[in-house]
C-alpha cells in the first residue's frame, strides 16, 4: 500500500523523467537536423572521428532520452523499482557528460544545465526510495 506522500513523490519523479526524456528526444532530432541553435561546429567532434552530428544526436534520442524514458515507466507505475531505474538513468546521464566534458570539453551552458538536471534527478530517485521504504 502505498500512502499519499508516496504517490505524490512517484508523480513527481515521473514527471521530472518523462520531461527529461522529451528534452532529451528533442535535442537530438535537433541535433540530426540541424536546427537554428543547435549548430556546433564539427571540429568538436574529431576525437571521435565523427564529421556530422547525427550519430550524436541518434544517441542522444536513445541512450539518453530512451534510458530517461524507461525509467519514467516505473516511477508512472509507482514500482518498486522506479527508484532503481532513476539511479541507473542518472549513471547514463553522467556517463554521457563524463564522455562530453572528456572529448569536447566544457563547450555550452547546456552542458552545465544539464549537470544540474542529473543532481535533481538522483535527489528525487533518493527521496523516492526512502518513500517507498516507508511502513
Amino acid at each position: 500500500m502505498t500512502t499519499l506522500r508516496t504517490r505524490a513523490t512517484m508523480r513527481l519523479l515521473a514527471a521530472f523523467e518523462t520531461l527529461f526524456a522529451v528534452s532529451a528526444l528533442y535535442g537530438g532530432i535537433s541535433l540530426i537536423a540541424g536546427a537554428p541553435g543547435f549548430t556546433m561546429p564539427v571540429e568538436w567532434l574529431a576525437p571521435l572521428g565523427l564529421t556530422s552530428w547525427v550519430l550524436p544526436g541518434i544517441a542522444l534520442v536513445l541512450v539518453v532520452g530512451g534510458t530517461l524514458a524507461w525509467a519514467s515507466v516505473f516511477a508512472w507505475r509507482a514500482d518498486f523499482r522506479a527508484p532503481g531505474a532513476a539511479l541507473a538513468a542518472c549513471a547514463v546521464l553522467t556517463g554521457w557528460l563524463a564522455i562530453q566534458f572528456g572529448l569536447i570539453g566544457v563547450r555550452v551552458p547546456v552542458q552545465w544545465v544539464t549537470a544540474g538536471l542529473v543532481v535533481v534527478l538522483f535527489g528525487l530517485a533518493l527521496l523516492a526510495r526512502h518513500r517507498l521504504a516507508e511502513p
